[in-house]
């Protein structure tokens, strides 16, 4: 059952045009994410994971294409957010990827977090609720953090402010894009528990962008795997009993399961393949797998794009 507050993914597709054709970034797909849980979105680097995050919140440029629907609140999102009042910072907050990037070098954190209070209408808030977001991500002395330029804290510190200032406007739904990339391990360990005290408290839902699949293990409700463009996987017990033949590659890749090297590369952008996305490579890949489209099958709790799962 989908609620209101569910985001609901119908058909999307991406395409960026090109002078000899175009990429389709996003390919067909159609999911539902759930209000209150966390979900990890995964795949190899240039799979459409960012892309999709972008298309969620609506912030794709005017020439790309878009077609399918994206429902939320009962409205279609794609060219018309606008529609849901706020859908910037009350519906929807950001978790950047990079904090020292994220912030501005030349404004102190507390003229900052007043221009996001502004944003959400709240043009006189008080300190106090600056503080209370702040000292709900760990950290301490609050007033010399409000104080301080950006290049004065840490990158823990740095990436707690960010997280105090996504959640300020207590939004329905957060999207966190690549959330530890490039960051230290020390950094890292600071985006796990702050992700893990936004999951505590229950009040929302995320979408996490990651390569980090112990992030992906240790905080997320669910799993999506994603594979040129499209979803081929999706539910709750991806790590532990993968169905697709890709997912299976994929985690049989990793180095804590001995570096099982996945035969043949993915896809490029511009290729137009008949069938499933992953039958080149597969070692499981039938004459159907080559010609035809396969659609998700729901295979217990898990939704699975394969034609290994058709009844029948």
């Amino acid at each position: 059952m989908v609620a209101a507050n569910d985001i609901q993914i119908k058909n999307l597709y991406v395409y960026f045009p090109l002078e000899q054709g175009y990429v389709r970034a996003v390919d067909g797909i159609n999911i539902t994410f759930h209000w209150g849980e966390m979900t990890a979105i995964i795949g190899e680097s240039g799979c459409g994971k960012s892309i999709l995050g972008q298309a969620l919140l609506n912030i794709l440029q005017d020439y790309v294409e878009q077609r399918g629907e994206i429902i939320y609140q009962n409205v279609d999102v794609i060219n018309n957010s606008q529609a849901i009042a706020q859908f910037y910072g009350k519906e929807f907050g950001i978790v950047p990827q990079n904090p020292g990037e994220a912030l501005h070098p030349s404004r102190k954190i507390g003229k900052q977090f007043n221009d996001i209070l502004a944003a959400l209408g709240q043009h006189d808030a008080d300190d106090a609720i600056k503080k209370s977001w702040l000292h709900f991500f760990g950290l301490e002395a609050v007033d010399r953090v409000l104080q301080a330029y950006p290049h004065e804290l840490s990158g823990g510190m740095q990436q707690r402010v960010l997280c105090a200032m996504s959640c300020c406007g207590q939004p329905k739904w957060i999207l966190a894009d690549e959330p530890t990339k490039g960051l230290d391990e020390q950094v890292c360990s600071v985006v796990y528990e702050n992700l893990l005290k936004i999951k505590e408290q229950g009040q929302c839902g995320m979408m996490i962008i990651t390569h980090d699949l112990n992030l992906a293990r240790q905080v997320c409700d669910s799993i999506a795997v994603m594979y040129s463009g499209q979803i081929v996987e999706a539910g709750r017990q991806i790590f532990t009993q993968p169905l697709h033949p890709y997912t299976q590659a994929f985690l049989a890749s990793l180095p804590e399961n001995g570096f099982q090297t996945m035969a043949g590369s993915a896809p490029a952008p511009t290729d137009k393949l008949e069938g499933c996305k992953f039958a080149p490579r597969c070692p499981y890949c039938q004459q159907r797998c080559l010609e035809e489209i396969p659609p998700v099958y729901q295979v217990g709790q898990t939704q699975v794009r394969c034609f290994r799962y058709a009844q029948g």
